[in-house]
C-alpha cells in the first residue's frame, strides 16, 4: 500500500476569488510564483478554487524557450491516490518505462504547455521519485477526524464523477489559457494512468458531445483534440465488478434484455443506457478494499453530501458497505435493491465514458475527438476490455473515427512493466499526439500488442497489429476436456493458489509485479482442474478467449459464481498464471437455470511452446482476487463438456484433448 508521506511545507501562491460565484475568473496565481527547476524548466504553482471554490493545487510547466510562438496544451492527470507530481519530471527520461518521454519536461521541450494538478479530496505529499520536481504543496484540507470541520465538503474525493472532477479540469485548462495567451485554444490533449486514465475517456466524450471542450464565462474556450488514457477504465461498475456477460454496441429497446453478443464488449449494460442489460457483477475485493484504503489514508472520500453533481449524494463507505454484504443484488424480474441501482446508475452514467451520449451527438455533429488507448493484458483491475468495448463502440458509430488500441504487459498489478514495452508504445503515443493535435484526423487506425513474456523482455520489434482487436488472431485453438464436475460454493480456503495468484496479495497496487505467477498446487482442489496433452506444436494466444461448460443450477437459489485460471504447464510440471476470468449467474431474470456458459478471460499475447500442457481451474470461490458467493443463495453447479477456446495468431484451427 502507498506510504503515507508528510507533505512538503513550501509557500504557495494562493487565489482566493474567481470560482463560480466569487467574482471574475483569476488567473494572476498562475503566472505568480513560478521557479526555475532542473532541467531548465519553469514551473508556476498555485492554489485557486476550481468551478465550485474547490482549493486545488495546481502546478503548471511551461514551455521551454525556443519551441515556437504559440502552443499546445496537454493535462496530465494522477492516479488514485497519488499528486499533481506523478507526471512531472526534470528529465525526459524520468522513470524509464511509463513516464518515458511522457512526462512534463518532455512535453515543455517540445513546446507544450502542461498542466498537472492534485485531485480534490488528495494529499500532496510531495515528490516520490528523484527525477521528480520539488515543487510546493497547496494547503489541502487534512480532515481529521474524518468528516471534522477542517474538511469541507467539497474538498472530497468524487471518484471522477463527470459533474466534478471533470469539470475541475476543465475549469483549470481554461484559466491556465486565460493566464497565458500564446496557448492555442484549439490544441488542448489530456492525458493520464488508471483514475486520471478513466477522467481522460470522459473528457473524450465531453468534447464529442459539444462544440467547446471547456466553455466557461469569462474563460476562453478550448477545444480537445486528443486523449491518450493508459490502463484505464470506461465501464466502472464492470471493471470492479465483472459478470462476464457479452455485450456489444447496439442499442437495446427500453424494456428488452441486452441482446450483445461480443466478449471483448463485455460490458455493465448497454450504451445509451444507464448501465442497464446485465446482471451486476462479482467484487474484486482485494482492489476494491485495498483502493478504499489507500483512498482513506492519502485523501477522504464523500460520503453523500450535497454537491455539484447532477446525480444526486454519493456515499462511498455506505455503497462498499453494501458490495461487501453481497447476493441476492436483485429480485426476481432483474430489479436492483435500491443501494445497487444507485450504484449502477451512479458508476454508468456519471463515472463512465461507455455510457456518455456525447459519442452519438459527435457522430452527428462531426466531431471525433482521436484516442489512443492503452491497457495491459496482465492488468487484473482494469483490463484490455476497458479499452476494446470503446474501440467497437466508436467504430460501429463512425468507421473513420481516429481510435486506436495499445496492449501488452503493463498496466497495475499483476503487470511486469518492461521499459522496453513502455518506451515503445510511448513513441507511438508521441507520434499519434502530434499526427491530431491540430485537428488532422487519421483515416485507418490499429489496434496493437506487444506479448507477454516471464522475463519481461518483450521490445517495439514484438509488435503485431489489426484492424479490429478479434483480428490480431487469425485462428482458434479448442481444447475439449469433456469433463463432467459439481462444484458446490466452498470457502476457498483450500486453494493454495487464491491468494499466491492474486493481483494484491501476491504483490501491491502500487508497484509492478515481479515475474508470473506460478502455481503451488499440486492436485485439484476446492473446485475443477484439467489438464490438456501436451502440444504437439507452438501455438501463441493472443486475445480474450473463453472457458465453456454446459451447466444446470439447483433449484431455489438466486445466484452462482463460475470463476476460471489459465495455466502454462511445461514438461517438468511447473504451471504459470497466463490469465483468468469470472462469469455470475444471476437467476432472478438474467440466465437461464441451464444452458452453456462462456466465461471470458482477461486475455492475453502469449506463446504455449510445443511440449507444454493448457491446465483449466474453475472455482465458484477464488478469494480474495473475488468476493466469495453468500452460500445461502448460491446454486450448486453441474458442469458438463467443459472446454477451453483460444484465439490463436496462426491462420490455423486446432483441436486437442
Amino acid at each position: 500500500m502507498l506510504a503515507v508521506l508528510a507533505a512538503t511545507a513550501h509557500p504557495v501562491a494562493a487565489a482566493v476569488s474567481g470560482a463560480a460565484g466569487g467574482g471574475s475568473p483569476d488567473a494572476g496565481p498562475l503566472r505568480a510564483n513560478c521557479a526555475a527547476y532542473p532541467g531548465g524548466a519553469t514551473i508556476c504553482s498555485a492554489q485557486v478554487p476550481s468551478f465550485d471554490g474547490s482549493p486545488l493545487d495546481v502546478d503548471v510547466t511551461r514551455p521551454l524557450p525556443g519551441t515556437g510562438n504559440t502552443h499546445p496544451l496537454i493535462v496530465l492527470l494522477h492516479g488514485f491516490g497519488n499528486d499533481k507530481h506523478e507526471w512531472e519530471s526534470t528529465t525526459d527520461v524520468a522513470d524509464g518505462a511509463d513516464k518515458y518521454h511522457w512526462n512534463s519536461h518532455w512535453f515543455a521541450a517540445h513546446g507544450y504547455y502542461v498542466l498537472t494538478y492534485t485531485a480534490r479530496g488528495f494529499r500532496d505529499n510531495g515528490p516520490r521519485a528523484s527525477y521528480q520536481p520539488s515543487t510546493p504543496a497547496g494547503v489541502t484540507p487534512t480532515c481529521l477526524p474524518p468528516g471534522g470541520s477542517a474538511c469541507p465538503p467539497t474538498g472530497t474525493i468524487r471518484v471522477k464523477n463527470k459533474d466534478v472532477e471533470v469539470r475541475d479540469t476543465q475549469w483549470l485548462a481554461a484559466l491556465t489559457a486565460l493566464a497565458y495567451p500564446d496557448i492555442n485554444r484549439d490544441q488542448v490533449a489530456v492525458s493520464g494512468g488508471s483514475y486520471g486514465g478513466g477522467e481522460s475517456w470522459l473528457q473524450a466524450a465531453k468534447q464529442a458531445g459539444s462544440e467547446y471542450w471547456s466553455d466557461w464565462p469569462g474563460l476562453p474556450r478550448l477545444r480537445l483534440q486528443v486523449a491518450v488514457p493508459k490502463y484505464p477504465w470506461t465501464d466502472l461498475a464492470y471493471a470492479l465488478m465483472p459478470n462476464g456477460h457479452p455485450g456489444g454496441p447496439a442499442r437495446t429497446p427500453v424494456g428488452e434484455p441486452y441482446q450483445g453478443s461480443d466478449l471483448y464488449s463485455s460490458a455493465q449494460g448497454a450504451p445509451d443506457t444507464l448501465g442497464v442489460g446485465n446482471p451486476i457483477g462479482v467484487a474484486k475485493s482485494s482492489y476494491i478494499g485495498g483502493l478504499y484504503s489507500l483512498g482513506t489514508a492519502n485523501g477522504v472520500f464523500d460520503e453523500g453530501t450535497p454537491g455539484p453533481q447532477s446525480n444526486g449524494p454519493e456515499p462511498f463507505t455506505a455503497w462498499l458497505g453494501r458490495v461487501d454484504a453481497g447476493e441476492p443484488y436483485s429480485t426476481p424480474g432483474r430489479a436492483d435493491d435500491p443501494t445497487m441501482t444507485h450504484v449502477r446508475t451512479a458508476f454508468s452514467g456519471w463515472h463512465s465514458a461507455y455510457y456518455q451520449p456525447g459519442w452519438r451527438i459527435g457522430r452527428d455533429a462531426g466531431r471525433t475527438p482521436a484516442i489512443l488507448s492503452i491497457s495491459g493484458w496482465t492488468d487484473d483491475l482494469f483490463p484490455p476490455v476497458e479499452s476494446f468495448r470503446m474501440f467497437t463502440y466508436l467504430k460501429s458509430l463512425a468507421r473513420d473515427w481516429p481510435i486506436a488500441v495499445v496492449v501488452g504487459d503493463i498496466g497495475h498489478a499483476r503487470a511486469q512493466n518492461p521499459p522496453g514495452v513502455w518506451q515503445a508504445i510511448n513513441e507511438k503515443a508521441w507520434w499519434f499526439l502530434q499526427a491530431n493535435i491540430t485537428g488532422a484526423r487519421l483515416g485507418r487506425s490499429t489496434v496493437s500488442s506487444y506479448p507477454t513474456r516471464c522475463t519481461g523482455t518483450a521490445t517495439a520489434a514484438d509488435e503485431i497489429s489489426a484492424d479490429r482487436p478479434a483480428d490480431l488472431a487469425k485462428g482458434t485453438l479448442t481444447v475439449d476436456y469433456n469433463d463432467s464436475v459439481l462444484l458446490p460454493p466452498t470457502s476457498g480456503a483450500a486453494d493454495p493458489d487464491a491468494a499466491a495468484t492474486d493481483a494484491v496479495a501476491g504483490g501491491t497496487i502500487t508497484s509492478t509485479s515481479a515475474g508470473c505467477r506460478t502455481s503451488a498446487r499440486p492436485a485439484p482442489v476446492d473446485g475443477y482442474t484439467a489438464t490438456s496433452q501436451p502440444l504437439p506444436t507452438e501455438h501463441t494466444l493472443v486475445g480474450i478467449g473463453h472457458a465453456q461448460a454446459r451447466y444446470a443450477a439447483t433449484p431455489g437459489t438466486s445466484t452462482a459464481v463460475l470463476a476460471a485460471r489459465l495455466w502454462d504447464v511445461s514438461p517438468d510440471g511447473a504451471a504459470v498464471l497466463v490469465s483468468r476470468g469470472v462469469y455470475r449467474f444471476d437467476f432472478t431474470g438474467y440466465d437461464a437455470r441451464s444452458g452453456v456458459v462462456q466465461v471470458p478471460f482477461y486475455g492475453n499475447h502469449w506463446t504455449f511452446p510445443a511440449g507444454h500442457r493448457l491446465r483449466l481451474d474453475l472455482a465458484q470461490v477464488d478469494q480474495p482476487t473475488y468476493r466469495p458467493p453468500n452460500p445461502a443463495v448460491t446454486a450448486t453447479l453441474g458442469l458438463s463438456a467443459t472446454r477451453l477456446v483460444l484465439p490463436l495468431r496462426s491462420e490455423t484451427d486446432t483441436t486437442i484433448r
